[in-house]
Protein backbone atom coordinates (compact mmCIF):
# COMPACT_ATOMS: atom_id res chain seq x y z
CA UNK A 1 0.00 0.00 0.00
CA UNK A 2 1.23 3.46 -0.87
CA UNK A 3 -1.01 5.40 1.52
CA UNK A 4 -1.55 4.91 5.26
CA UNK A 5 -2.47 7.23 8.08
CA UNK A 6 -5.41 9.03 9.65
CA UNK A 7 -8.25 11.04 8.20
CA UNK A 8 -9.65 13.48 10.74
CA UNK A 9 -13.09 13.05 9.25
CA UNK A 10 -15.47 12.65 12.19
CA UNK A 11 -18.50 14.69 13.27
CA UNK A 12 -17.60 16.36 16.57
CA UNK A 13 -15.16 18.86 18.03
CA UNK A 14 -12.10 19.04 15.72
CA UNK A 15 -8.65 18.43 17.09
CA UNK A 16 -6.46 21.35 18.08
CA UNK A 17 -3.43 22.31 16.05
CA UNK A 18 -1.10 20.86 18.70
CA UNK A 19 -3.03 17.60 18.74
CA UNK A 20 -2.62 17.36 14.98
CA UNK A 21 1.12 17.92 15.28
CA UNK A 22 1.27 15.20 17.93
CA UNK A 23 -0.55 12.82 15.61
CA UNK A 24 1.83 13.53 12.77
CA UNK A 25 4.64 12.61 15.17
CA UNK A 26 2.91 9.28 15.87
CA UNK A 27 2.36 8.59 12.20
CA UNK A 28 6.03 9.28 11.56
CA UNK A 29 7.08 6.81 14.28
CA UNK A 30 4.76 4.18 12.83
CA UNK A 31 5.99 4.72 9.27
CA UNK A 32 2.63 5.98 8.00
CA UNK A 33 2.38 8.44 5.16
CA UNK A 34 -0.56 10.89 5.47
CA UNK A 35 -2.60 13.06 7.80
CA UNK A 36 -5.90 14.27 6.28
CA UNK A 37 -7.55 17.49 7.52
CA UNK A 38 -11.27 16.92 6.95
CA UNK A 39 -13.13 17.21 10.28
CA UNK A 40 -16.81 17.73 9.47
CA UNK A 41 -17.22 20.55 11.98
CA UNK A 42 -14.27 22.59 10.74
CA UNK A 43 -16.43 25.45 9.44
CA UNK A 44 -14.46 26.14 6.26
CA UNK A 45 -14.32 22.47 5.40
CA UNK A 46 -18.08 21.96 5.03
CA UNK A 47 -20.68 24.41 6.33
CA UNK A 48 -18.85 27.56 5.22
CA UNK A 49 -16.99 25.90 2.38
CA UNK A 50 -17.01 29.04 0.22
CA UNK A 51 -15.19 31.15 2.79
CA UNK A 52 -11.43 31.41 2.21
CA UNK A 53 -9.19 29.73 4.73
CA UNK A 54 -8.05 32.18 7.39
CA UNK A 55 -4.44 33.23 7.71
CA UNK A 56 -4.23 31.19 10.92
CA UNK A 57 -5.53 28.10 9.13
CA UNK A 58 -3.05 28.53 6.29
CA UNK A 59 -0.21 29.02 8.75
CA UNK A 60 -1.38 25.85 10.48
CA UNK A 61 -1.39 23.94 7.20
CA UNK A 62 2.16 25.10 6.51
CA UNK A 63 3.38 23.85 9.88
CA UNK A 64 1.56 20.53 9.53
CA UNK A 65 2.98 20.04 6.03
CA UNK A 66 6.58 20.56 7.05
CA UNK A 67 6.42 19.00 10.52
CA UNK A 68 7.69 15.52 9.63
CA UNK A 69 9.38 14.43 6.42
CA UNK A 70 7.49 11.48 5.02
CA UNK A 71 4.09 12.43 6.48
CA UNK A 72 2.20 14.44 3.87
CA UNK A 73 -0.69 16.81 4.54
CA UNK A 74 -3.99 16.34 2.70
CA UNK A 75 -6.70 19.02 2.96
CA UNK A 76 -10.34 18.17 2.33
CA UNK A 77 -13.26 20.27 1.13
CA UNK A 78 -16.97 19.44 0.97
CA UNK A 79 -18.25 21.72 -1.79
CA UNK A 80 -21.89 22.72 -2.10
CA UNK A 81 -24.05 21.51 -5.01
CA UNK A 82 -23.56 24.80 -6.86
CA UNK A 83 -19.74 24.68 -6.66
CA UNK A 84 -17.85 25.46 -9.85
CA UNK A 85 -14.31 24.57 -10.83
CA UNK A 86 -13.28 28.16 -10.21
CA UNK A 87 -14.77 27.96 -6.70
CA UNK A 88 -12.90 24.85 -5.63
CA UNK A 89 -9.61 25.91 -7.23
CA UNK A 90 -9.78 29.33 -5.57
CA UNK A 91 -10.58 27.76 -2.22
CA UNK A 92 -7.96 24.98 -2.21
CA UNK A 93 -5.18 26.77 -4.09
CA UNK A 94 -3.92 28.60 -0.97
CA UNK A 95 -3.84 25.31 0.95
CA UNK A 96 -1.64 23.81 -1.77
CA UNK A 97 0.56 26.90 -1.71
CA UNK A 98 0.88 26.44 2.07
CA UNK A 99 2.20 22.93 1.58
CA UNK A 100 -0.71 20.53 1.18
CA UNK A 101 0.48 17.68 -1.04
CA UNK A 102 -3.04 16.33 -1.59
CA UNK A 103 -6.50 17.86 -1.87
CA UNK A 104 -9.57 15.77 -1.13
CA UNK A 105 -13.02 16.35 -2.59
CA UNK A 106 -15.19 15.15 0.29
CA UNK A 107 -18.52 14.46 -1.40
CA UNK A 108 -19.71 11.95 1.19
CA UNK A 109 -23.03 12.43 2.98
CA UNK A 110 -24.32 14.80 0.31
CA UNK A 111 -27.69 14.48 -1.49
CA UNK A 112 -25.83 14.39 -4.80
CA UNK A 113 -26.39 11.02 -6.46
CA UNK A 114 -27.02 12.84 -9.76
CA UNK A 115 -23.68 14.68 -9.61
CA UNK A 116 -21.13 12.00 -10.54
CA UNK A 117 -20.03 13.78 -13.71
CA UNK A 118 -19.80 17.12 -11.90
CA UNK A 119 -17.61 15.61 -9.20
CA UNK A 120 -15.34 14.07 -11.84
CA UNK A 121 -14.96 17.46 -13.53
CA UNK A 122 -14.16 19.20 -10.24
CA UNK A 123 -11.49 16.60 -9.50
CA UNK A 124 -9.94 17.11 -12.92
CA UNK A 125 -9.98 20.88 -12.50
CA UNK A 126 -8.07 20.60 -9.23
CA UNK A 127 -5.48 18.22 -10.68
CA UNK A 128 -4.98 20.27 -13.85
CA UNK A 129 -4.96 23.75 -12.39
CA UNK A 130 -3.27 23.16 -9.04
CA UNK A 131 -0.84 20.46 -10.17
CA UNK A 132 -1.40 18.43 -7.01
CA UNK A 133 -2.55 14.95 -6.10
CA UNK A 134 -6.35 14.63 -5.88
CA UNK A 135 -8.48 12.12 -3.99
CA UNK A 136 -12.26 11.98 -3.96
CA UNK A 137 -14.70 10.63 -1.40
CA UNK A 138 -17.66 9.91 -3.68
CA UNK A 139 -21.28 10.35 -2.66
CA UNK A 140 -21.61 6.61 -3.27
CA UNK A 141 -18.76 5.49 -1.03
CA UNK A 142 -19.64 2.05 0.36
CA UNK A 143 -20.98 -1.30 -0.76
CA UNK A 144 -20.12 -3.54 -3.70
CA UNK A 145 -22.83 -2.45 -6.15
CA UNK A 146 -22.52 -0.25 -9.19
CA UNK A 147 -24.74 2.83 -9.57
CA UNK A 148 -25.42 5.56 -12.14
CA UNK A 149 -23.49 7.96 -9.90
CA UNK A 150 -20.37 5.74 -9.85
CA UNK A 151 -20.54 5.16 -13.59
CA UNK A 152 -20.75 8.90 -14.26
CA UNK A 153 -17.95 9.67 -11.81
CA UNK A 154 -15.54 7.06 -13.12
CA UNK A 155 -16.27 7.45 -16.84
CA UNK A 156 -13.04 9.06 -18.00
CA UNK A 157 -11.77 9.78 -14.48
CA UNK A 158 -8.00 10.21 -14.49
CA UNK A 159 -6.44 6.96 -13.19
CA UNK A 160 -4.20 9.01 -10.89
CA UNK A 161 -7.20 10.21 -8.86
CA UNK A 162 -7.87 7.95 -5.87
CA UNK A 163 -11.50 6.99 -5.16
CA UNK A 164 -12.15 6.36 -1.48
CA UNK A 165 -14.33 3.57 -0.09
CA UNK A 166 -15.38 2.63 3.46
CA UNK A 167 -15.98 -1.06 2.78
CA UNK A 168 -19.21 -2.98 2.36
CA UNK A 169 -20.76 -0.79 5.08
CA UNK A 170 -20.19 2.66 6.50
CA UNK A 171 -18.90 0.99 9.68
CA UNK A 172 -17.55 -2.54 9.33
CA UNK A 173 -16.76 -5.40 11.65
CA UNK A 174 -14.83 -6.93 8.72
CA UNK A 175 -13.45 -5.79 5.38
CA UNK A 176 -12.57 -8.50 2.87
CA UNK A 177 -10.11 -8.33 0.00
CA UNK A 178 -12.74 -9.76 -2.37
CA UNK A 179 -14.98 -6.78 -1.58
CA UNK A 180 -12.11 -4.38 -2.24
CA UNK A 181 -11.42 -6.12 -5.54
CA UNK A 182 -15.07 -5.65 -6.51
CA UNK A 183 -14.81 -1.90 -5.78
CA UNK A 184 -11.68 -1.79 -7.92
CA UNK A 185 -13.68 -3.29 -10.80
CA UNK A 186 -16.39 -0.66 -10.39
CA UNK A 187 -14.04 2.33 -10.22
CA UNK A 188 -11.16 1.18 -12.42
CA UNK A 189 -8.51 1.56 -9.72
CA UNK A 190 -7.51 0.01 -6.38
CA UNK A 191 -9.61 1.49 -3.56
CA UNK A 192 -8.26 3.94 -1.05
CA UNK A 193 -10.01 2.69 2.07
CA UNK A 194 -11.53 5.19 4.52
CA UNK A 195 -11.84 2.84 7.49
CA UNK A 196 -14.34 4.17 10.04
CA UNK A 197 -12.44 2.88 13.06
CA UNK A 198 -12.20 3.76 15.91
CA UNK A 199 -14.58 6.67 15.24
CA UNK A 200 -17.54 7.03 17.63
CA UNK A 201 -19.48 9.96 16.18
CA UNK A 202 -23.15 10.31 15.26
CA UNK A 203 -25.17 7.28 16.32
CA UNK A 204 -22.16 5.87 18.20
CA UNK A 205 -21.47 8.75 20.59
CA UNK A 206 -22.45 6.69 23.66
CA UNK A 207 -19.65 4.20 22.96
CA UNK A 208 -15.93 4.52 23.60
CA UNK A 209 -13.81 2.51 21.17
CA UNK A 210 -10.57 1.49 22.88
CA UNK A 211 -10.21 -1.97 21.32
CA UNK A 212 -7.86 -3.49 18.75
CA UNK A 213 -8.29 -3.39 15.00
CA UNK A 214 -9.72 -6.75 13.94
CA UNK A 215 -11.52 -8.20 10.94
CA UNK A 216 -9.30 -6.58 8.30
CA UNK A 217 -8.25 -9.16 5.71
CA UNK A 218 -4.44 -9.20 5.43
CA UNK A 219 -4.90 -9.54 1.66
CA UNK A 220 -6.27 -5.97 1.61
CA UNK A 221 -2.65 -4.85 1.69
CA UNK A 222 -2.23 -6.36 -1.78
CA UNK A 223 -5.35 -4.97 -3.47
CA UNK A 224 -5.74 -1.47 -2.01
CA UNK A 225 -4.00 1.81 -2.73
CA UNK A 226 -3.99 2.35 1.01
CA UNK A 227 -5.98 2.62 4.21
CA UNK A 228 -6.75 5.73 6.25
CA UNK A 229 -8.38 5.32 9.65
CA UNK A 230 -10.99 7.75 10.96
CA UNK A 231 -10.36 8.25 14.69
CA UNK A 232 -12.54 9.44 17.54
CA UNK A 233 -12.73 13.11 18.41
CA UNK A 234 -10.69 12.01 21.46
CA UNK A 235 -7.16 12.15 20.06
CA UNK A 236 -5.44 10.40 22.98
CA UNK A 237 -8.02 7.64 23.37
CA UNK A 238 -7.68 6.90 19.64
CA UNK A 239 -4.04 5.88 20.05
CA UNK A 240 -4.78 2.33 21.21
CA UNK A 241 -6.66 1.29 18.07
CA UNK A 242 -4.25 3.13 15.80
CA UNK A 243 -1.25 1.37 17.34
CA UNK A 244 -3.06 -1.85 16.43
CA UNK A 245 -3.68 -0.55 12.89
CA UNK A 246 0.00 0.32 12.52
CA UNK A 247 0.87 -3.27 13.45
CA UNK A 248 -1.60 -4.55 10.84
CA UNK A 249 0.08 -2.38 8.20
CA UNK A 250 3.45 -3.88 9.10
CA UNK A 251 2.06 -7.42 8.96
CA UNK A 252 2.40 -7.88 12.73
CA UNK A 253 -0.29 -9.15 15.10
CA UNK A 254 -2.64 -6.20 15.66
CA UNK A 255 -4.23 -7.65 18.81
CA UNK A 256 -0.85 -8.32 20.44
CA UNK A 257 0.34 -4.81 19.59
CA UNK A 258 -2.87 -3.38 21.03
CA UNK A 259 -2.50 -5.42 24.24
CA UNK A 260 1.03 -4.10 24.70
CA UNK A 261 -0.16 -0.53 24.13
CA UNK A 262 -3.06 -0.57 26.60
CA UNK A 263 -0.98 -2.41 29.20
CA UNK A 264 1.79 0.17 28.95
CA UNK A 265 -0.70 3.02 29.28
CA UNK A 266 -2.75 1.44 32.06
CA UNK A 267 -5.90 1.36 29.94
CA UNK A 268 -6.59 -2.40 29.93
CA UNK A 269 -9.41 -2.28 32.48
CA UNK A 270 -11.13 0.69 30.83
CA UNK A 271 -10.84 -1.00 27.44
CA UNK A 272 -12.50 -4.13 28.81
CA UNK A 273 -15.18 -2.08 30.57
CA UNK A 274 -16.11 -0.30 27.34
CA UNK A 275 -16.05 -3.39 25.12
CA UNK A 276 -19.08 -5.06 23.53
CA UNK A 277 -19.85 -8.77 23.05
CA UNK A 278 -18.68 -8.76 19.42
CA UNK A 279 -15.29 -7.22 20.30
CA UNK A 280 -12.06 -9.20 20.51
CA UNK A 281 -11.37 -7.80 24.01
CA UNK A 282 -14.81 -8.62 25.44
CA UNK A 283 -14.28 -10.08 28.94
CA UNK A 284 -16.98 -12.74 28.73
CA UNK A 285 -20.49 -13.09 30.08
CA UNK A 286 -19.80 -14.26 33.65
CA UNK A 287 -16.67 -12.69 35.18
CA UNK A 288 -16.13 -13.69 38.79
CA UNK A 289 -15.66 -11.62 41.93
CA UNK A 290 -11.88 -11.46 41.47
CA UNK A 291 -12.33 -10.04 37.95
CA UNK A 292 -14.73 -7.37 39.17
CA UNK A 293 -12.41 -6.44 42.03
CA UNK A 294 -9.44 -6.18 39.66
CA UNK A 295 -11.61 -4.15 37.29
CA UNK A 296 -12.71 -1.70 39.98
CA UNK A 297 -9.28 -1.29 41.51
CA UNK A 298 -7.51 -1.07 38.15
CA UNK A 299 -9.67 1.66 36.64
CA UNK A 300 -8.17 5.15 36.79
CA UNK A 301 -9.99 7.77 38.81
CA UNK A 302 -9.25 10.67 36.49
CA UNK A 303 -8.87 10.55 32.74
CA UNK A 304 -6.12 13.16 32.60
CA UNK A 305 -4.01 11.27 35.15
CA UNK A 306 -4.23 8.18 32.92
CA UNK A 307 -3.06 10.05 29.82
CA UNK A 308 -6.58 10.16 28.37
CA UNK A 309 -8.67 13.01 27.07
CA UNK A 310 -10.67 14.81 29.75
CA UNK A 311 -13.82 14.10 27.71
CA UNK A 312 -13.38 10.37 28.43
CA UNK A 313 -14.17 10.94 32.13
CA UNK A 314 -17.88 9.93 31.86
CA UNK A 315 -16.89 6.41 30.75
CA UNK A 316 -14.42 6.09 33.62
CA UNK A 317 -17.05 7.21 36.14
CA UNK A 318 -19.67 4.83 34.67
CA UNK A 319 -17.23 1.91 34.63
CA UNK A 320 -16.15 2.48 38.24
CA UNK A 321 -19.76 2.67 39.38
CA UNK A 322 -20.78 -0.36 37.33
CA UNK A 323 -17.96 -2.43 38.84
CA UNK A 324 -18.90 -1.27 42.34
CA UNK A 325 -22.52 -2.27 41.75
CA UNK A 326 -21.42 -5.69 40.48
CA UNK A 327 -19.33 -6.26 43.61
CA UNK A 328 -22.22 -5.15 45.84
CA UNK A 329 -24.60 -7.49 44.00
CA UNK A 330 -22.25 -10.46 44.37
CA UNK A 331 -21.84 -9.76 48.10
CA UNK A 332 -25.60 -9.44 48.59
CA UNK A 333 -26.34 -12.65 46.67
CA UNK A 334 -23.80 -14.46 48.88
CA UNK A 335 -25.42 -13.03 52.03
CA UNK A 336 -28.88 -14.15 50.95
CA UNK A 337 -27.56 -17.61 50.13
CA UNK A 338 -26.04 -17.89 53.60
CA UNK A 339 -28.76 -16.25 55.73
CA UNK A 340 -31.92 -16.17 53.67
CA UNK A 341 -33.85 -13.08 52.60
CA UNK A 342 -34.00 -11.42 56.01
CA UNK A 343 -34.89 -7.77 56.68
CA UNK A 344 -31.31 -6.64 56.35
CA UNK A 345 -31.06 -8.25 52.94
CA UNK A 346 -34.33 -6.65 51.83
CA UNK A 347 -33.17 -3.15 52.71
CA UNK A 348 -29.93 -3.80 50.89
CA UNK A 349 -31.93 -4.94 47.85
CA UNK A 350 -33.74 -1.60 47.71
CA UNK A 351 -30.45 0.26 48.00
CA UNK A 352 -28.81 -1.85 45.31
CA UNK A 353 -31.77 -1.47 42.97
CA UNK A 354 -31.80 2.31 43.28
CA UNK A 355 -28.11 2.52 42.58
CA UNK A 356 -28.41 0.13 39.64
CA UNK A 357 -31.37 2.06 38.21
CA UNK A 358 -29.43 5.33 38.27
CA UNK A 359 -26.42 3.66 36.66
CA UNK A 360 -28.55 2.18 33.86
CA UNK A 361 -29.72 5.72 32.99
CA UNK A 362 -26.14 6.77 32.31
CA UNK A 363 -25.76 8.37 28.86
CA UNK A 364 -22.56 6.41 28.10
CA UNK A 365 -22.31 2.66 27.55
CA UNK A 366 -20.16 0.32 29.65
CA UNK A 367 -20.02 -3.45 30.26
CA UNK A 368 -21.93 -4.26 27.07
CA UNK A 369 -24.94 -2.03 27.73
CA UNK A 370 -27.45 -1.35 25.00
CA UNK A 371 -29.29 -0.44 22.98
CA UNK A 372 -26.31 0.07 20.73
CA UNK A 373 -26.93 1.66 17.34
CA UNK A 374 -24.31 1.91 14.58
CA UNK A 375 -24.41 3.02 10.93
CA UNK A 376 -24.06 -0.49 9.53
CA UNK A 377 -25.40 0.73 6.20
CA UNK A 378 -24.50 -0.14 2.65
CA UNK A 379 -25.38 1.52 -0.67
CA UNK A 380 -27.33 -0.29 -3.35
CA UNK A 381 -27.35 -0.20 -7.16
CA UNK A 382 -28.95 3.25 -7.02
CA UNK A 383 -26.39 4.53 -4.52
CA UNK A 384 -29.07 4.76 -1.83
CA UNK A 385 -28.44 3.62 1.74
CA UNK A 386 -29.80 0.26 2.88
CA UNK A 387 -29.94 -0.82 6.52
CA UNK A 388 -28.66 -4.02 8.11
CA UNK A 389 -29.90 -5.83 11.25
CA UNK A 390 -26.38 -5.55 12.70
CA UNK A 391 -26.99 -1.82 13.12
CA UNK A 392 -29.18 -2.52 16.16
CA UNK A 393 -27.82 -4.43 19.17
CA UNK A 394 -30.08 -4.70 22.23
CA UNK A 395 -27.80 -6.49 24.71
CA UNK A 396 -28.04 -5.87 28.45
CA UNK A 397 -24.86 -5.07 30.41
CA UNK A 398 -23.26 -7.96 32.25
CA UNK A 399 -23.88 -6.09 35.51
CA UNK A 400 -27.62 -6.72 35.14
CA UNK A 401 -27.53 -10.48 35.68
CA UNK A 402 -25.57 -10.06 38.90
CA UNK A 403 -28.11 -7.55 40.24
CA UNK A 404 -31.03 -9.80 39.33
CA UNK A 405 -29.48 -12.69 41.25
CA UNK A 406 -29.49 -10.50 44.36
CA UNK A 407 -33.18 -9.59 44.05
CA UNK A 408 -36.29 -11.62 44.99
CA UNK A 409 -37.17 -14.19 42.34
Amino acid sequence: MRITGVVEGFYGAPWSHQQRLDWIDRLHRWGMTHYVWAAKEEPRHRDDWREPFTDAELDGFAELARHRTGVALAVGLTPGPEATADDVVAKLGPAVDAGAAVVVLSCDDLPALDAGGDHRDLAHALADRLGCTVWIVPTHYCGVDDSPYLRSLCNGLDPAIEVMWTGRHVVNARIHATEAARWAELTGRPPLVWDNAPVNDGLMREALHLGPLTGRDPALRDVCAGVLWNPMEFPLASVATMASAAAWVRGDDPVAAWADEVAARGWAQLAAATAFPDDAHWPGTAPDRAWWRAMHDGLPERAVDAGLDESVQPWIDAAREGAAIALAAIALADRIHERGADTGATLRQFGLTGRWRDWRRNPVLTFGAGPRVRPVLTQDHRGEFVGDPAAFVLDDPIVDDLVRRALPS
